[in-house]
């Protein structure tokens, strides 16, 4: 048992290193005061999120598991599960803007998305849910509740590292989408279910790029 948690351990931090760690990097990099470009390749971040899942998969097949022992399953409560999450979120964000105002602060960084909608941009904003809610929080969180054990460890490390990536928006955005993240984390260590949370990432990622094209 001990030789298997230390092999997933092992698997975790290489999953994240490759496939996250670069985010987090470019993140700093434009938090430290590095301008974005304004001409993003949609293409290329398809193809390295793709990458990444694949790569996911294969792990998971090679130990002998699916996508579904990481909560990765379809069912028809999902849609239900979805709303409830949305209207939770909703009333969360409502309290922490009450309490602080500066969450209403503008992200930085974000030129790149005030772009014409093409193809390649709307696929990106489908699999970035996928990309993200699989490996930060599913894969993550199941990987190190093996190992851990402790559900609040768990729920911490998980918003941490997506809100670290979230830095170039600068610190109070990033913040206050770390809110989101943290709800997001509870619910699944509870529920051990990511279909409702891709669902309800793709529903702000879709909200957010609106709001964006207005502005």
């Amino acid at each position: 048992m001990k030789s298997e948690a230390k092999i997933r351990l092992l698997l975790l931090v290489s999953i994240l290193f490759v496939t996250i760690f670069p985010l987090i990097v470019n993140s700093v990099y434009l938090f430290a005061g590095t301008k974005s470009g304004t001409h993003p390749n949609f293409m290329y971040s398809i193809l390295w999120e793709m990458l990444s899942l694949s790569l996911l998969y294969f792990v998971l097949h090679r130990q002998g598991r699916s996508l579904k022992d990481i909560g990765f399953e379809f069912r028809k409560t999902d849609i239900f599960h979805g709303v409830l999450l949305y209207l939770v979120l909703y009333f969360v964000v409502i309290i922490a803007v009450t309490i602080s105002p500066n969450f209403l602060q503008a992200p930085q960084n974000v030129d790149f998305l005030r772009t014409k909608m093409t193809l390649s941009y709307f696929a990106f904003i489908v699999i970035n849910p996928f990309f993200e809610e699989l490996i930060v929080r599913a894969y993550t969180m199941t990987e190190l509740s093996f190992w851990i054990k402790k559900e609040e460890i768990t729920v911490l490390a998980s918003t941490i590292i997506q809100t670290s990536y979230h830095l170039y928006q600068g610190l109070i955005p990033a913040l206050y989408t770390g809110i989101v993240f943290f709800v997001f984390s509870i619910y699944f260590a509870k529920t051990k279910k990511i279909v409702p949370v891709i669902m309800v990432h793709l529903l702000l990622d879709l909200t957010a790029i609106s709001q964006l094209g207005k502005s």
